[in-house]
């Protein structure tokens, strides 16, 4: 996987869960599309719109790599015209949640900007 190679800072260290999850959020747009997806299914394009700053490929390659990961259900809804949804698995919305506590601190303890 992508995220275990940009996690060691060299070959011989072992993977931590800490940093895999840290970068998996760092990646752009990640945490804009967990948001996103807390608020119910979206479609693809209404993801696209809402989370803006990213274009289409790397919007559909970030979620790729969250539904191969289990954070993110893709379901492919068979009328004419197929369309497709995403919505957040239960390890999703997990992770949602963890974020959602972040914001919380966030706000409590970094309300004047750093220097």
């Amino acid at each position: 996987m992508v995220l275990e190679r940009k996690l060691a800072i060299d070959e011989n260290d072992l993977y931590c869960p800490g940093r895999a999850t840290l970068a998996l959020l760092g990646q752009k747009g990640v945490p804009h599309i967990i948001h996103e997806l807390m608020g119910g299914k979206r479609r693809f394009n209404e993801l696209a719109h809402n989370v803006g700053g990213c274009n289409s490929r790397t919007l559909r390659d970030r979620l790729k790599n969250l539904e191969e990961l289990g954070i993110v259900d893709r379901n492919i809804v068979a009328v004419m015209p197929p369309w497709v949804e995403y919505d957040l698995t239960r390890k999703g919305q997990q992770l949602g949640e963890a974020l959602f506590a972040l914001e919380q601190w966030g706000s409590s303890y970094m309300t004047t900007p750093c220097v």
